[in-house]
């Protein structure tokens, strides 16, 4: 630890409360897909006798949302919208996925919404309003017995979760598959819950204690009601400011950012349950490259680990990745090294897109000892290479 870690802790915190969402938004966005849930249900429901169940996946069920950096763009919700009443054998990708549409028209059309964009993979709905989300529903079935023993036996060999998460997998619509219009056993794979599953177990020794106020108070009845967005940890902090930092960074350039489940799982792979979010951020930083591996798999999936993460990569995105990486390491020094006003102002506006007001920026500097030596004189190039980033 340095002099400086003080400090350091009074920056991430001041990151840390202007990314962090509403508590509101979380419950809204659980009023919304237990909205569609119900609408999928009612009596007069095309697909009801198929059992629809609709769950988050995604940064809403670990508890790690951010919000764009564009405020205009609203939130993104990924839903799950599994039919736990078919089988392979029953339907193709493209029946069911329509079926489920139909639906989703339909909810849209009765609650005054723009009409449905359908995607590769989901269903995408608008909700207007505030806060504004972007939802899109995955159709999907329940894998089969076959697949779900292979996935438990790769989970063994791995040995980072229980083997039973392989019960949550499931077969997903995919119109880029050759086989998209037949009645086959050949859907693409995914496992959301098992992954959340892994997410949370990663981190619930920390989160314990939170949990537990949570039912004394009581707020929920028991510690398994408990939200993943309620328990606040380390780890999920530390996720919330390596997402809002990638969105920084590569504003620019999107399509060369990490995905946002690479972060989520070489994080949750990373993190030794430190206590302390400054600790747990250097040492997810310092750990993260080292844990990408050099044969395929490159960051398997721990809930089926014959799935890589990394699939996209190509020359080019890799490089981005651990480009990345050390700009985060560089900046953690950075903010553990003091800075006088006007670079501390600059720092947050140019890596995490955060604007402090003066008033909290004199505080900051000012808490600081001993006195942070005078910045070096500038020297002004007049044709100067391009821009520069602090840290």
């Amino acid at each position: 630890m340095t002099q400086w870690d003080q400090f350091a802790r009074d920056i991430l915190q001041k990151i840390v409360d202007s990314i962090e969402i509403p508590e509101s938004h979380y419950k809204a966005a659980t009023e919304r897909y237990r909205s569609l849930s119900d609408w999928l249900h009612r009596k007069e429901s095309t697909i009801a006798d198929d059992r629809p169940e609709v769950y988050p996946q995604g940064s809403f069920r670990l508890g790690t949302v951010i919000p764009p950096l564009n405020s205009d763009c609203g939130y993104d919700l990924d839903l799950v919208c599994e039919m736990r009443n078919v089988e392979k054998d029953e339907d193709s990708q493209a029946n069911l996925k329509v079926r489920i549409g139909a639906e989703i028209h339909a909810y849209a059309k009765a609650h005054g919404m723009d009409k449905p964009e359908e995607g590769r993979r989901c269903w995408k709905l608008a909700y207007r309003g505030k806060p504004s989300f972007h939802i899109d529903s995955l159709p999907a079935i329940p894998e089969d017995e076959a697949t779900k023993n292979t996935i438990a036996q790769a989970i063994r060999h791995q040995n980072e979760v229980d083997p039973s998460v392989a019960e949550t997998a499931i077969a997903i619509t995919d119109k880029t598959s050759d086989r998209y219009e037949a009645i086959t056993d050949d859907w693409n794979m995914s496992n959301p819950a098992g992954f959340a599953t892994w997410f949370e177990e990663r981190m619930r020794s920390v989160a314990l204690k939170r949990m537990e106020t949570l039912v004394r108070d009581p707020v929920y009845a028991k510690v398994e009601d408990v939200p993943a967005y309620e328990w606040k940890t380390p780890l999920q902090i530390a996720v919330q400011l390596l997402k809002r930092h990638r969105d920084t960074m590569f504003a620019k350039e999107p399509d060369m950012a990490p995905i946002s489940v690479i972060i989520a799982t070489l994080a949750g792979r990373a993190y030794q349950g430190e206590v302390d979010l400054l600790d747990a951020l250097d040492g997810i930083s310092k750990r993260m490259a080292g844990l990408v591996r050099s044969q395929k798999p490159r960051i398997p999936n721990p809930s089926n680990p014959v799935e890589d993460f990394a699939d996209k990569w190509n020359a080019t995105k890799e490089a981005a990745f651990f480009r990345w990486v050390d700009q985060v390491q560089a900046d953690i020094r950075t903010i553990r090294t003091g800075m006088q006003p006007d670079r501390l102002r600059r720092f947050l506006k140019t890596a995490f897109a955060v604007t402090a007001s003066d008033e909290w920026i004199a505080a900051a500097c000012a808490a600081m000892t001993p006195t942070v030596p005078a910045e070096p004189r500038r020297v002004t190039i007049a044709e100067a290479p391009g821009q520069w980033r602090d840290g």
